[in-house]
């Protein structure tokens, strides 16, 4: 596709690494990974060594200084290997390397930051509870001033890397507002201050380390200003959704690209049944969604990368892409048929990966109210001219 943003040299070799990296030592392991339900810490740490852990982040804290728009092509070609993966590198990018990096202190950034673009550490971004997701404002875990740091209670679910994660960024209330509303700041907290409850079995990403997590008196550091952690997190989350965008764009592109070649090779009635319509609009149907999906990510990313609010844009590269990807998937089951439908292929992985993309970091639906706040606002007056009420026919 045709880049707004032109890639450098080293961003084409960065890409290249991610590409071998990828075929080499992710896809060969992806089904394995996928019926134990486990990545193997050493996956992290390789990453980190061909700069995946730190893409974005300033190179002056180990991070690679790159754009966006790499970086989720580079998210985009590990999800094509496996996605579970390809969604811990890229949480670990945009929420918590992210969050420290934008809002941290200079202290912080030189204590934490190093540790974590080089893949020595795995960072966790804990919002999500069982009473508070969408509705952020209804956080529950309670954060106490203490000396010179905070006491973290509560509980939290749906923690992507959350038993792995050697540092977690944490939303949790500090008080209340002059609204009488959840004043929400955010902490950082080291894992020997978690106690993990369990890992969440998912439907797909199952080799990703889903989990409930407990605080009780954990010790924390505020990141950021005290009462800002709900706008921090709506911030880090504009470049999150890119990044599930771009997840979701490289599973339907496995998917697509599977679909297509088993249309060309496998044979019914004496024809491949690409030669039949009906294998055709599936396929044509999901090589335009594809194309669009890809679209709308990269402009979101590229826009970030001119520093500008992508609010709406990344919600519409998130919604477009993820439901797209579930459709194409879905599709490409059906092409295959029984085959598609076994595990002999990861076409049916595919499918269970691509609906996290429509879930994780707001569903669909918030999505959607979140684009349509925007579209109204957007809406320009309309200069009716005045006519004159017309006598009716009689």
């Amino acid at each position: 596709m045709i880049l707004e943003h032109p890639l450098t040299d080293d961003e084409r070799a960065f890409l290249e690494r991610v590409a071998t990296f990828a075929r080499d030592q992710v896809m060969p392991h992806a089904d394995q990974w996928d019926h134990d339900e486990i990545l193997p810490r050493e996956i992290f740490t390789r990453a980190g060594e061909i700069g995946m852990m730190g893409m974005v982040a300033p190179k002056e804290f180990g991070g690679g200084g790159m754009s966006n728009v790499t970086a989720a092509l580079a998210i985009k070609e590990l999800g094509k290997a496996y996605a579970a993966l390809a969604m811990d590198i890229a949480a670990h990018n945009a929420l918590s390397v992210g969050q420290i990096n934008r809002f941290g202190s200079d202290e912080q950034k030189q204590k934490y930051l190093p540790r974590l673009t080089s893949g020595e550490w795995i960072g966790a971004w804990a919002l999500t509870e069982p009473n508070a997701g969408s509705d952020t404002g209804g956080i529950e875990t309670k954060a106490n001033a203490h000396e010179d740091h905070w006491h973290v209670d509560g509980l939290k679910k749906f923690i992507t890397s959350g038993r792995t994660a050697d540092l977690l960024v944490v939303m949790a209330t500090t008080g209340r507002t002059d609204k009488g509303k959840n004043e929400i700041s955010a902490f950082i907290m080291m894992k020997d201050q978690v106690t993990p409850v369990r890992k969440i079995h998912t439907y797909g990403m199952r080799a990703s380390d889903t989990a409930e997590l407990r605080f009780e008196n954990a010790k924390a550091e505020l990141l950021g200003e005290r009462g800002r952690g709900r706008e921090q997190a709506l911030s880090v989350l504009d470049r999150g959704r890119i990044g599930i965008a771009a997840l979701a764009v490289g599973i339907a592109e496995a998917s697509f690209e599977r679909a297509n070649s088993y249309a060309n090779e496998r044979k019914q009635f004496g024809h491949a049944i690409g030669d039949f319509q009906a294998v055709q609009w599936m396929l044509v149907d999901s090589a335009m969604e594809l194309e669009a999906a890809e679209v709308l990510t990269m402009h979101a990313a590229y826009l970030q990368d001119q520093g500008e609010t992508t609010t709406k844009e990344s919600a519409m590269a998130k919604l477009f892409a993820s439901e797209s990807a579930v459709k194409i998937c879905d599709r490409s089951m059906q092409i295959h048929g029984g085959y598609g439908y076994s595990r002999d292929l990861p076409v049916e992985r595919y499918l269970r990966d691509a609906k996290l993309c429509e879930i994780g970091e707001g569903t669909s639906q918030v999505q959607r109210l979140v684009i349509a706040r925007h579209v109204l606002k957007e809406a320009k007056p309309l200069k009716l001219a005045h006519r004159e009420p017309r006598e009716p026919n009689r």
